[in-house]
């Protein structure tokens, strides 16, 4: 039995300096990990401080940049301002210049038309002078005119109001021959309108009438009895057993034979 107990704390003893050897390596060998993850955290520090001066750098450098790019620009904005004010400042000038020469064309063309219209208005009252003239000489002609017509006829009674003397017209004049407008009045003879418009009274004048033509009249009546007297015209009716259609009376000539006098004004 002492024998195997001694055998038996042999082997514990054994085993206490194997596991103590063993708990040694294991140390030796966390402490050698550990120092080595310190160098690599070391080394780990020592690369995010280069990298963190680098940016910093680089930070630097892209702010020199950018400063360098903003003075760039201010002097790109001001040399682009100065030119922007030199151009204004020769457009002002080119304006002035142009504004000028307007002016100067304007003068020299209003005073050509003024020069123009001043001549074209001497010819227009040249015109209008001897115009003026001719009227006048053909008014003191028509005065004239009138007062010999004053003395020559003569109304001294009328259907309506007696006019200035001056205004009294005798006026005359024949239907066609042959071709006057004679129409058929109740299988008794003929009629007819007179037209005297064109004599211009402007009052009912005083007519006489004659029946005119080739033959076949002597006996006929009637002619001289006017009907619907207007300054414009009148209507006869002329009885005749031998004659009594339109045809009849233009196949003898007949024509009707007037005289008006009355006032044109």
């Amino acid at each position: 039995i002492t024998t195997f107990v001694d055998e038996t704390k042999e082997e514990i003893q054994a085993m206490k300096l194997a596991n103590e050897a063993a708990m040694a390596r294991l140390i030796e060998e966390i402490q050698v990990m550990k120092l080595e993850n310190e160098a690599a955290t070391n080394s780990t520090a020592q690369k995010i401080l280069e990298i963190k001066l680098e940016n910093e750098a680089a930070m630097n450098s892209t702010a020199q940049k950018i400063l360098e790019i903003k003075l760039e620009n201010e002097a790109a904005m001001n040399s682009t301002a100065q030119k922007i004010l030199e151009i204004k400042l020769e457009n002002e000038a080119a304006m002035k210049s142009t504004v000028q020469k307007i002016q100067v064309q304007m003068k020299f063309e209003n005073e050509k038309v003024m020069n123009s219209t001043k001549v074209e208005l001497k010819n227009k009252t040249d015109t209008l002078a001897g115009n003026l003239v001719v009227a006048e000489e053909k008014l003191v002609n028509e005065i004239e005119g009138l007062k010999l017509r004053a003395k020559d006829v003569l109304i001294v009674s009328s259907e309506e109001e007696l006019r200035e003397p001056g205004c009294a017209r005798v006026c005359a004049g024949t239907t066609k021959r042959g071709d006057t407008d004679w129409g058929d009045w109740s299988g008794t003879g003929v009629y007819t309108y007179v037209d005297i418009s064109q004599c211009g009274f402007v009052t009912i004048p005083t007519v006489t009438t004659s029946l005119e033509g080739s033959g076949q009249h002597y006996d006929s009546t009637g002619v001289t009895n006017i009907y619907s007297l207007t300054t414009s015209g009148f209507y006869v009716n002329v009885l005749d057993s031998d004659t009594q259609t339109g045809s009849d009376a233009n196949s003898r000539q007949w024509t009707v034979d007037w005289v008006a006098a009355g006032f044109t004004c």
